[in-house]
């Protein structure tokens, strides 16, 4: 009987080149590999949810990219509007139509979705986060991941801080600041139009600072993909050395 069973137990592991096949095989060692393939399967699931999340961000860094890119160019023609009171009373009017334009474009590229969910609009994922008049209708609740082991990071911007300006020491209202320039050239108001151009010049640096926070979480979530994929190779070898068979 006992040679009928080790016969069995030899030539299972040779089928399935693992000596531990079973809890009765060598318990302690079998927990033990349990559990290593357990938290492998954990780590497994996370590092997909920080790959997912690395999308979101580099997304949400597309979309203040396209914003500054936007409001520096409004910076520039609220500038070249502003320097000289006879050519620019004549270039007002020109000069209306496209800052108009580019404010709409600013609203439809902060309003941008990832797959079918609003990136600025907080929780409220499903519709925009700012209307056709450039009013904010999301929230500022956070979306936080689980990239590694008990680290959460979010993956969303606050809106209301990145383009109200809310919650930050001088901050600016992105929005506002184009609407303030609006009105100047509509009314040729030259001072409105001179207050604008400081103000458009505070909100790409407020938007610099928005990128700059997704790139800090960016590089977490990039240091976290690197050590689940040392962590994996080092679990998964812990695994073969107390499973594998002698061939």
């Amino acid at each position: 009987a006992n040679a009928r069973e080790k016969e069995h137990s030899s030539a299972e592991k040779s089928t399935t080149l693992k000596s531990i096949n079973r809890p009765s095989d060598a318990p302690a060692e079998w927990v033990i590999a349990a559990g290593l393939k357990e938290d492998l399967a954990i780590r497994e699931k996370v590092s997909k949810n920080a790959s997912q999340a690395m999308h979101v961000l580099t997304a949400t860094e597309n979309i203040l990219t396209q914003a500054t890119d936007i409001v520096q160019k409004v910076h520039e023609m609220a500038l070249a509007t502003a320097s000289s009171e006879i050519l620019a009373g004549g270039v007002r009017p020109h000069v209306l139509p496209e800052v108009k334009g580019l404010y709409d474009n600013l609203i439809q590229v902060l309003n941008t979705r990832f797959g079918n969910r609003t990136l600025l609009a907080g929780h409220q994922t499903l519709s925009p986060a700012f209307d056709s008049q450039g009013n904010f209708v999301g929230d500022s609740n956070k979306i936080e991941i689980e990239i590694d082991r008990g680290m959460k990071v979010p993956i969303n911007l606050s809106a209301e801080q990145t383009i109200m300006g809310k919650g930050l020491q001088n901050g600016v209202d992105v929005l506002g600041s184009i609407r303030a320039l609006i009105t100047g050239l509509e009314t040729n108001d030259s001072q409105m139009i001179s207050y604008s151009v400081g103000e458009l010049n505070r909100a790409t640096e407020q938007l610099s600072l928005g990128r700059t926070q997704i790139a800090g979480r960016m590089s977490q979530i990039d240091r976290a993909l690197n050590n689940h994929g040392l962590t994996k190779v080092e679990s998964a070898d812990a695994i073969a050395d107390i499973e594998e068979a002698d061939p």
